[in-house]
Protein backbone atom coordinates (compact mmCIF):
# COMPACT_ATOMS: atom_id res chain seq x y z
CA UNK A 1 0.00 0.00 0.00
CA UNK A 2 0.58 3.16 -0.10
CA UNK A 3 2.50 5.79 2.31
CA UNK A 4 -0.91 7.53 2.79
CA UNK A 5 -2.39 4.47 4.30
CA UNK A 6 -0.08 3.97 7.38
CA UNK A 7 -3.16 4.10 9.47
CA UNK A 8 -4.76 1.10 7.76
CA UNK A 9 -1.35 -0.59 7.83
CA UNK A 10 -1.08 -0.18 11.45
CA UNK A 11 -4.79 -0.74 12.71
CA UNK A 12 -4.21 -3.83 11.20
CA UNK A 13 -1.15 -5.02 12.94
CA UNK A 14 -3.06 -4.12 16.23
CA UNK A 15 -5.91 -6.20 15.25
CA UNK A 16 -8.29 -3.01 16.11
CA UNK A 17 -12.19 -3.18 15.83
CA UNK A 18 -13.96 -1.48 13.20
CA UNK A 19 -17.33 -1.04 11.49
CA UNK A 20 -18.03 -2.76 8.22
CA UNK A 21 -21.03 -1.01 6.17
CA UNK A 22 -22.75 -3.44 3.56
CA UNK A 23 -24.81 -1.36 1.47
CA UNK A 24 -28.50 -3.20 1.03
CA UNK A 25 -31.71 -1.43 -0.72
CA UNK A 26 -30.51 1.79 -1.01
CA UNK A 27 -29.16 1.44 2.67
CA UNK A 28 -26.22 0.89 4.99
CA UNK A 29 -26.12 -1.76 7.01
CA UNK A 30 -23.84 -1.64 9.69
CA UNK A 31 -21.64 -4.05 11.78
CA UNK A 32 -19.18 -4.18 14.44
CA UNK A 33 -15.57 -6.13 13.10
CA UNK A 34 -12.19 -6.09 13.24
CA UNK A 35 -8.83 -6.21 11.54
CA UNK A 36 -7.40 -10.02 10.97
CA UNK A 37 -4.36 -9.67 9.02
CA UNK A 38 -2.82 -8.60 5.53
CA UNK A 39 -2.07 -10.80 2.85
CA UNK A 40 -0.44 -10.02 -0.67
CA UNK A 41 -4.16 -10.06 -1.94
CA UNK A 42 -5.79 -7.46 0.49
CA UNK A 43 -6.66 -7.59 4.22
CA UNK A 44 -9.16 -9.86 6.44
CA UNK A 45 -11.62 -8.95 8.31
CA UNK A 46 -13.97 -10.71 10.48
CA UNK A 47 -17.31 -11.26 8.73
CA UNK A 48 -20.77 -9.88 9.40
CA UNK A 49 -22.91 -12.39 11.10
CA UNK A 50 -26.10 -13.96 9.46
CA UNK A 51 -25.37 -11.68 6.27
CA UNK A 52 -24.02 -14.41 3.87
CA UNK A 53 -26.65 -14.03 1.24
CA UNK A 54 -25.85 -10.31 1.35
CA UNK A 55 -22.03 -10.58 1.05
CA UNK A 56 -22.68 -13.31 -1.77
CA UNK A 57 -24.31 -10.88 -3.78
CA UNK A 58 -22.16 -7.97 -3.38
CA UNK A 59 -18.98 -10.65 -4.88
CA UNK A 60 -20.49 -11.21 -7.50
CA UNK A 61 -21.74 -7.86 -8.37
CA UNK A 62 -18.33 -6.01 -7.43
CA UNK A 63 -20.08 -3.77 -4.98
CA UNK A 64 -18.28 -1.21 -2.55
CA UNK A 65 -18.14 -1.25 1.24
CA UNK A 66 -17.41 1.00 3.21
CA UNK A 67 -14.74 0.62 6.63
CA UNK A 68 -14.83 2.95 9.21
CA UNK A 69 -12.03 2.85 12.43
CA UNK A 70 -10.77 4.94 14.98
CA UNK A 71 -6.98 6.00 15.15
CA UNK A 72 -6.06 8.40 17.58
CA UNK A 73 -7.81 11.38 17.85
CA UNK A 74 -8.87 10.78 13.83
CA UNK A 75 -11.26 8.45 12.43
CA UNK A 76 -9.99 6.31 8.83
CA UNK A 77 -12.86 5.95 6.69
CA UNK A 78 -12.71 4.10 2.52
CA UNK A 79 -14.08 2.02 0.40
CA UNK A 80 -13.52 -1.16 -1.25
CA UNK A 81 -14.68 -4.72 -2.27
CA UNK A 82 -15.22 -7.82 -0.72
CA UNK A 83 -12.95 -10.84 -2.56
CA UNK A 84 -14.49 -13.84 -1.14
CA UNK A 85 -15.65 -15.34 2.10
CA UNK A 86 -12.97 -17.34 4.08
CA UNK A 87 -14.98 -19.71 6.15
CA UNK A 88 -11.92 -21.37 8.59
CA UNK A 89 -9.75 -18.44 8.48
CA UNK A 90 -7.00 -19.54 11.18
CA UNK A 91 -6.62 -16.74 14.10
CA UNK A 92 -4.23 -18.78 16.06
CA UNK A 93 -3.67 -22.80 16.67
CA UNK A 94 -6.63 -23.01 18.76
CA UNK A 95 -9.33 -20.23 16.92
CA UNK A 96 -10.93 -20.36 13.66
CA UNK A 97 -13.32 -17.48 12.54
CA UNK A 98 -15.51 -16.62 9.44
CA UNK A 99 -13.76 -14.14 8.11
CA UNK A 100 -13.70 -11.79 4.17
CA UNK A 101 -10.96 -10.93 2.30
CA UNK A 102 -11.11 -7.24 1.45
CA UNK A 103 -8.97 -5.72 -1.28
CA UNK A 104 -6.56 -2.73 -0.50
CA UNK A 105 -8.19 0.62 -1.21
CA UNK A 106 -7.18 3.03 -3.53
CA UNK A 107 -7.16 6.12 -1.22
CA UNK A 108 -7.48 6.25 2.91
CA UNK A 109 -9.21 9.23 4.13
CA UNK A 110 -8.90 10.38 8.06
CA UNK A 111 -11.16 12.35 9.66
CA UNK A 112 -10.18 14.83 12.44
CA UNK A 113 -12.29 13.61 15.46
CA UNK A 114 -13.31 16.16 18.43
CA UNK A 115 -11.25 15.64 21.51
CA UNK A 116 -13.21 17.02 23.99
CA UNK A 117 -17.15 17.36 24.93
CA UNK A 118 -18.65 20.40 24.31
CA UNK A 119 -21.72 21.46 26.55
CA UNK A 120 -24.23 23.72 25.66
CA UNK A 121 -24.21 26.87 28.22
CA UNK A 122 -27.79 28.54 28.63
CA UNK A 123 -29.08 31.10 30.09
CA UNK A 124 -30.00 29.33 33.58
CA UNK A 125 -26.31 27.94 33.94
CA UNK A 126 -25.42 31.61 35.04
CA UNK A 127 -22.21 31.05 33.25
CA UNK A 128 -20.24 34.27 32.37
CA UNK A 129 -17.33 34.61 30.12
CA UNK A 130 -15.14 37.89 29.43
CA UNK A 131 -13.11 38.56 26.94
CA UNK A 132 -10.04 40.72 26.17
CA UNK A 133 -7.59 41.66 23.20
CA UNK A 134 -3.79 41.87 25.14
CA UNK A 135 -0.60 41.90 24.05
CA UNK A 136 1.93 39.36 23.80
CA UNK A 137 4.15 39.90 26.38
CA UNK A 138 1.50 41.40 29.06
CA UNK A 139 1.14 39.36 32.27
CA UNK A 140 -2.28 37.15 31.92
CA UNK A 141 -3.16 38.36 35.84
CA UNK A 142 -2.64 42.23 35.32
CA UNK A 143 -5.87 44.24 35.03
CA UNK A 144 -6.47 44.71 31.26
CA UNK A 145 -7.72 47.92 29.22
CA UNK A 146 -11.55 48.48 29.46
CA UNK A 147 -11.14 49.37 25.60
CA UNK A 148 -9.91 45.95 24.61
CA UNK A 149 -12.26 44.39 26.14
CA UNK A 150 -14.98 41.85 23.58
CA UNK A 151 -18.22 41.84 23.50
CA UNK A 152 -19.14 38.13 23.93
CA UNK A 153 -21.91 35.56 23.91
CA UNK A 154 -20.64 32.66 25.16
CA UNK A 155 -21.89 29.52 23.70
CA UNK A 156 -20.69 26.60 24.25
CA UNK A 157 -17.29 24.90 26.87
CA UNK A 158 -15.15 22.19 26.69
CA UNK A 159 -11.85 21.56 28.22
CA UNK A 160 -10.36 22.53 25.00
CA UNK A 161 -12.08 25.90 24.37
CA UNK A 162 -15.41 27.85 23.99
CA UNK A 163 -18.34 28.70 21.09
CA UNK A 164 -18.60 32.47 21.47
CA UNK A 165 -20.67 35.16 19.44
CA UNK A 166 -18.54 38.36 19.27
CA UNK A 167 -20.17 41.50 18.56
CA UNK A 168 -18.43 45.01 17.11
CA UNK A 169 -19.66 48.29 17.60
CA UNK A 170 -21.50 50.82 15.50
CA UNK A 171 -22.47 48.43 13.13
CA UNK A 172 -18.32 46.94 12.31
CA UNK A 173 -17.19 43.72 12.71
CA UNK A 174 -15.41 43.49 16.06
CA UNK A 175 -11.72 44.38 16.02
CA UNK A 176 -10.37 40.74 16.68
CA UNK A 177 -8.34 38.32 14.56
CA UNK A 178 -6.48 34.55 15.11
CA UNK A 179 -3.17 36.71 15.69
CA UNK A 180 -4.51 38.14 18.95
CA UNK A 181 -3.73 37.05 22.35
CA UNK A 182 -6.74 36.62 24.41
CA UNK A 183 -7.33 36.94 28.52
CA UNK A 184 -10.45 35.26 29.54
CA UNK A 185 -12.11 35.13 32.54
CA UNK A 186 -14.89 31.92 33.23
CA UNK A 187 -16.83 33.10 36.24
CA UNK A 188 -19.37 29.74 37.10
CA UNK A 189 -20.30 29.61 40.65
CA UNK A 190 -18.06 29.55 43.00
CA UNK A 191 -15.39 29.34 40.42
CA UNK A 192 -13.17 32.50 38.82
CA UNK A 193 -11.03 31.05 36.06
CA UNK A 194 -8.20 32.68 34.29
CA UNK A 195 -7.23 31.63 31.18
CA UNK A 196 -5.35 32.47 27.53
CA UNK A 197 -6.68 31.61 24.01
CA UNK A 198 -6.94 32.59 20.67
CA UNK A 199 -9.86 32.64 18.08
CA UNK A 200 -10.03 29.71 15.84
CA UNK A 201 -11.77 29.48 12.45
CA UNK A 202 -14.47 33.10 12.96
CA UNK A 203 -16.97 32.97 10.74
CA UNK A 204 -19.13 35.57 9.66
CA UNK A 205 -22.98 35.41 10.63
CA UNK A 206 -26.23 37.22 9.07
CA UNK A 207 -25.32 40.04 10.79
CA UNK A 208 -22.51 42.23 9.46
CA UNK A 209 -21.52 43.54 13.42
CA UNK A 210 -21.38 40.02 14.49
CA UNK A 211 -19.04 36.68 13.62
CA UNK A 212 -19.28 33.14 15.05
CA UNK A 213 -15.79 31.76 16.09
CA UNK A 214 -14.29 29.44 19.02
CA UNK A 215 -11.51 30.54 21.39
CA UNK A 216 -8.75 27.81 21.99
CA UNK A 217 -7.37 27.72 25.54
CA UNK A 218 -3.74 27.53 26.06
CA UNK A 219 -4.08 25.03 28.90
CA UNK A 220 -1.18 25.54 30.96
CA UNK A 221 0.56 22.70 32.90
CA UNK A 222 3.79 23.67 34.46
CA UNK A 223 3.08 25.45 37.34
CA UNK A 224 0.72 24.88 39.99
CA UNK A 225 -1.63 27.81 39.21
CA UNK A 226 -2.24 26.63 35.89
CA UNK A 227 -2.85 22.79 36.57
CA UNK A 228 -5.35 24.13 39.44
CA UNK A 229 -7.05 25.94 36.45
CA UNK A 230 -7.15 22.82 33.80
CA UNK A 231 -8.33 20.97 36.91
CA UNK A 232 -11.03 23.36 38.13
CA UNK A 233 -12.08 23.12 34.10
CA UNK A 234 -12.24 19.78 33.82
CA UNK A 235 -14.46 19.69 36.81
CA UNK A 236 -16.93 22.30 35.54
CA UNK A 237 -17.61 20.61 32.28
CA UNK A 238 -18.03 17.20 33.58
CA UNK A 239 -20.70 18.28 36.02
CA UNK A 240 -22.37 20.15 33.03
CA UNK A 241 -22.05 17.01 31.14
CA UNK A 242 -23.18 14.72 33.83
CA UNK A 243 -26.32 16.95 33.89
CA UNK A 244 -26.53 17.34 30.19
CA UNK A 245 -26.84 13.79 30.04
CA UNK A 246 -29.84 13.67 32.36
CA UNK A 247 -31.73 16.01 31.21
CA UNK A 248 -31.44 14.18 27.73
CA UNK A 249 -32.14 10.80 29.20
CA UNK A 250 -35.35 12.54 31.20
CA UNK A 251 -36.33 14.08 27.44
CA UNK A 252 -36.18 10.70 26.19
CA UNK A 253 -37.90 9.26 28.86
CA UNK A 254 -40.97 11.22 28.48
Amino acid sequence: MADQNHELKDAIARNAGLVLSLPSAGMLRHYKSRFLSETGQGFAIECAPGESTLIDELIANGQLVGISFKHGMTKVVFTTCILEKLPQFQVNSQTTVEALLLKHPQTVKAIQRRANYRVRVTEELEMRLRAWRIGEKVILRDRPMASQELDVELWDLSIGGVGVLIKGKDGNPPRVTEADRLRIQLTYQDHDLLLEGRLREPQPTPKPDVIRSGIRFKLMQDDLAGRQTTAALTRIVGELQREELRRMRLGMAG
